[in-house]
């Protein structure tokens, strides 16, 4: 009697919109050895950090929703609930293994959570409809552009999570006195019916916009969002998505960094979102020095528009940054083959990263070569070699 062999199994690669978007454009060896190799890294300090404000974020909404449900009127969080919502958080990701760097850290990331559900919630909160909702969807698998792929699939599984999903009006009553609707209006027609919008929680101050380089920070999380908005659209239960929304969380509460950082871009102009000249915002930026502290005292609505970036969703949009999504999985699947064909990772992954916080950071900066042509001999660090033996 003939046995008939069992076929291979068809495994659909799976491709996350920022753990392999985002990671791989950062650094191609970084990428391959923390997110295909699984290695930790030892210093995960912005992986606590954005861990913890969407957890302090995602609990705060819990916990107003609980109150809408109950009372007529929502009370405002009290400091000391705040307090206790980051305790909460930072207990869960302890249990994970994830810890602050230090002290100062930790006080910086109790400090922003405050800021944020105190002057931010009160406007974000009632107009979200769904929390960290999953998303996917399948494409054709791009073929690599040099050599045979090694994949036996002709598809990929794209997957994320977006933070915020809601359902809004524009002639909703209460909706005038909504800054965050406020700065929709420029994108969203007055007339049109109930919409969509994406909004998506970055822990970061807010970068130049840089829209002479292809490929940055800017560019990047656009195609997140026009993507999201696209997997999104095909889910039974949405609405037309009519603009995504990046929420940069440091610009409500900047650090003594952020403010080095907005001082050098407001004095140059490379800064999209400049304080009205002549504005006690401006002085108190210009005027600003390490020694004042973090914080000069800029008003909420400069720190809000600041934070907000509105980006319209539109058909040419979404296939603009569909089409960069299936030029980076090419870019990793060649890398791939490089390495299945017998290349060295060194030769077979590509060493990408423009920012020197990424390398300096990288637990691979012992041995990469860039790191060590790049930023080492600036700041005098030796490339490590093997100790002498006298023979």
């Amino acid at each position: 009697m003939p046995l008939q062999v069992r076929p291979p199994v068809y495994v659909l690669p799976s491709y996350s919109l920022t753990g392999d978007l985002l990671s791989f454009n950062r650094c191609g060896l970084q990428y391959r050895q923390t997110r295909l190799g699984r290695l930790p890294t030892t210093q995960p300090v912005q992986l606590w950090f954005g861990e913890f404000i969407h957890g302090v974020l995602e609990e705060a909404f819990r916990v107003h929703k609980e109150r809408a449900d109950s009372q007529r009127k929502v009370s405002p969080f009290t400091p000391e609930e705040i307090a206790g919502i980051s305790r909460l958080i930072g207990k869960r990701l302890a249990a994970r293994g994830l810890f602050p760097r230090d002290a100062d850290l930790e006080a910086l990331a109790d400090a922003r959570a405050q800021t944020v559900i105190r002057e931010l919630g009160p406007h974000l909160f009632p107009l979200i409809h769904r929390a960290e909702v999953r998303l996917y969807g399948a494409r054709k698998l791009p073929a690599p552009a040099t050599g045979s792929t090694v994949r036996k699939a002709d598809r990929y599984e794209m997957v994320g999570i977006v933070d915020v999903v809601s359902h809004i009006s524009l002639v909703q009553p209460g909706m005038a006195r909504n800054p965050i609707i406020e700065e929709l209006r420029a994108f969203v027609p007055r007339t049109a019916g109930p919409f969509e919008v994406i909004i998506d929680y970055k822990g970061m101050r807010r970068p130049a916009p840089q829209s002479n380089q292809k490929g940055s920070l800017w560019e990047q999380y656009e195609w997140q969002l026009q993507t999201y908005a696209e997997l999104r659209r095909k889910q039974a239960d949405a609405h037309p998505v009519a603009a995504g929304v990046l929420l940069y969380l440091n610009e409500l509460h900047p650090s003594a960094t952020d403010m080095a950082a907005l001082k050098r871009e407001v004095k140059d102009g490379s800064t999209d979102v400049m304080p009205v000249r002549g504005s006690a915002d401006e002085a108190a930026i210009l005027n600003w020095s390490s020694r004042a502290g973090a914080n000069p005292g800029l008003s909420f609505g400069f720190r809000l528009r600041r934070a907000l970036r509105v980006v319209q969703v539109t058909s040419a949009s979404v296939q603009r940054a569909l089409a960069a999504f299936d030029s980076v999985v090419q870019r990793i699947e060649e890398c791939r083959n490089k390495e299945a064909n017998g290349a060295s990772l060194l030769e077979a992954w590509s060493r990408n990263s423009d920012e020197e916080a990424t390398c300096t950071v990288c637990d691979l900066r012992t041995y990469c070569p860039d790191y060590q042509n790049r930023y080492a001999k600036k700041t005098g660090e030796r490339q490590p070699r093997l100790p002498f033996v006298a023979t």
